[in-house]
């Protein structure tokens, strides 16, 4: 019986969820930038209430966005690649 050597790279599902998991904790920073960088570059176009809604679109996009990205990481993968 032959011996296989140690996988040098990670499987492609480990690999995957791993991007997932980044992504998912940059979606804070992004959700920063699209809250403060339009207004501080166009601030003659947000006032108050308009500013308001920008944070509520905004905020509602990361919260849709960190909602797809858990629901992907949830699923079980396929096949366990790391254990091989």
């Amino acid at each position: 019986m032959r011996l296989r050597p140690p996988r040098l790279f990670l499987g492609r599902a480990a690999y995957r969820r791993r991007r997932l998991a980044e992504a998912t904790r940059l979606v804070p920073v992004l959700l920063a930038a699209l809250v403060l960088i339009p207004p501080i570059w166009l601030p003659q176009h947000f006032s108050y209430a308009r500013g308001a809604v920008w944070l509520a679109v905004a905020w509602a996009l990361a919260i849709l966005a960190t909602a797809a990205l858990h629901r992907a990481l949830g699923r079980p993968s396929a096949e366990d690649e790391d254990d091989a």
